[in-house]
């Protein structure tokens, strides 16, 4: 399954004022989570929306200002991942038909079975 997991308040807990985004701590379990669920063979696609709101939803600039910092700090913490998206639009609320309300690593599978899969793919393995 291909997998797309926000980062922010999903892996790593939100920042605090004043604090640098190289200094927030994962999660307890979601680098364990996430190295079982690559190894289950899911493709893991990370996103985030940092600096969405701050530069008028300029990606670009959301990378220049946050990109080495964010890879610098999932190689500190060795999060495994395919794929890094920045530019997930700033948003109040998410409205998607593909989407999992995360509340806990501990809630999902180390292989991710428990996790739904869109429509298309539950249709497609029906026949």
């Amino acid at each position: 399954m291909r997998l797309c997991i926000d980062i922010d308040g999903t892996i790593c807990r939100f920042r605090e004022n004043g604090e640098s985004y190289a200094d927030v701590t994962p999660l307890p379990g979601a680098v364990e989570k996430l190295k079982s669920l690559k190894a289950a063979g899911h493709y893991l696609i990370l996103l985030t929306a940092r600096h969405m709101g701050t530069t008028g939803a300029n990606t670009g600039l959301a990378v220049a200002r946050q990109g080495k910092t964010l890879f610098d700090w999932l190689a500190k913490h060795d999060v495994p991942y395919d794929e890094l998206w920045f530019g997930k639009p700033h948003a109040d609320v998410y409205i998607d038909d593909n989407g999992y309300r995360f509340t806990s690593w501990s809630e999902i599978a180390p292989d991710g079975s428990n996790l739904p899969v869109s429509r298309e793919k539950a249709k497609a393995a029906k026949g």
